[in-house]
């Protein structure tokens, strides 16, 4: 299974970037669709928490799996795993057409479309780093996150579409990975058998990490996911209120801050070359904290479009900057384990997220959610500064002396 009938390079790059926006996917794409899911389901206690719960609820099963998976793969085949999730992703993912009178059977679905949803993007990525090298990687990572953003440009854009019509059209958009499912058996190889004997032989060998750079970097991921699905799940609620538009306005708005995402993504090799791994970050959660500062004093379609495209600019900084992080100090033998840490942080945080805002809501309001976290955000930022520039200092003065 090493080689494939089909050995087109761009071809094999195209459908693995293909197969990796079903990430974005899995959750976003539900957005447009939760204000017509609360309507549905309205005589129900607690109504708009548990449709906000359906857009997070698979970052649960994607935490718990994706450590097992990233194990799993530095063992089998990739190919093969990538294969039969796109198969099961699609099969769960549509269900909520069919059942879109439960509440209980969408929140099942959700559950087990993201165990589907860890295999993906593990596989994914683990394939990447055995099919890329050097710069290529960094590229790659650019238009991984690129093509996410685009991705769920179209996915929201059709959703709202699509939930103009009926909210439960929206699960047919998770046939689309049927669609690419020919590509990617067609023309991605199973890479050799090098790797996993590698590990083998190694297995009962220590391999040291840099514990300090993968803590901060699983934290940055989580945190990254959280002020994502933090604005996705509460933006179309927020236009709502205001009398801003509907569920295709609310659609437009989450893709604009994907295609500005996704945009400077794919600038993400350029800038790399200027700033450094953590002025990278540094920046892109700036400019994050900046958008959600700016939703907060946002009555106008106008400042809401501004502050999304703020938001959208630092997330698309930040999304291959880690990965690239990740890459610079993880050690071969355990690159699937490490990513399949990486891949439960960004879902448990998607997990969690609702659970951190929807009291906050509550409590505060729309717009208020938005000034905590931005707030937040740039405090955090200004200690991280300082705290780099003692660093520095005292670095600076050891070798003086």
């Amino acid at each position: 299974m090493s080689k494939v009938q089909f050995d087109f390079p761009r071809l094999r790059t195209l459908f693995l970037l293909l197969a990796s926006t079903m990430t974005i996917m899995a959750g976003a794409t539900l957005a447009p669709a939760l204000p017509g899911m609360q309507q549905a389901f309205t005589e129900l206690p607690y109504a708009e928490f548990l449709v906000k719960f359906a857009l997070s609820l698979p970052g649960l099963t994607i935490a718990i799996c994706a450590p097992f998976f990233g194990r799993l793969l530095d063992r089998t085949y990739k190919k093969s795993v990538l294969i039969i999730a796109l198969v099961f992703y699609a099969i769960s993912g549509v269900i909520g057409y069919f059942y879109s009178d439960s509440i209980m059977a969408i929140l099942v679905s959700r559950l087990t479309l993201g165990t589907a949803v860890a295999a993906i993007m593990v596989a994914c990525t683990v394939l990447a780093g055995e099919y890329f090298k050097g710069p290529k990687l960094g590229q790659y990572m650019g238009l991984q996150a690129a093509f996410g953003g685009f991705g769920g440009v179209i996915f929201l854009s059709i959703a709202g579409i699509l939930a103009e019509q009926s909210w439960t059209y929206v699960f047919l958009i998770y046939l689309f990975a049927l669609l690419i499912l020919p590509g990617v058996m067609s023309f991605l190889y199973e890479p050799n058998k090098q790797v996993n004997m590698l590990d083998k032989a190694g297995e009962n060998i220590p391999v040291a990490i840099a514990k300090n750079s993968l803590f901060l970097c699983y934290t940055f991921a989580a945190l990254e996911v959280i002020v994502l699905y933090c604005v996705t799940m509460n933006l179309p609620f927020m236009l709502q209120k205001l009398n801003l538009g509907s569920s295709l306005e609310a659609g437009w708005v989450l893709a604009l801050l994907l295609l500005a995402m996704s945009v400077f993504s794919l600038l993400y090799a350029k800038i790399s070359l200027k700033l450094s791994i953590f002025k990278i970050h540094f920046i892109g959660w700036l400019l994050i904290s900046i958008g959600l500062v700016v939703l907060s004093q946002s009555f106008d379609l106008a400042l809401i479009l501004s502050g999304s495209l703020t938001i959208g600019i630092g997330l698309g900084m930040i999304r291959p900057n880690l990965f690239i992080w990740l890459f610079s100090f993880t050690p071969l033998q355990v690159r699937g384990k490490v990513i399949g840490g990486i891949t439960t942080c960004f879902f448990l945080g998607q997990f969690v997220s609702a659970f951190i805002t929807e009291p906050l809501v509550l409590q505060f309001g729309y717009h208020q959610l938005f000034l905590i976290i931005g707030v937040a955000g740039l405090i955090t930022l200004l200690l991280v500064a300082i705290k780099v520039t003692i660093d520095n200092f005292k670095s600076t003065a050891t070798e003086a002396s």
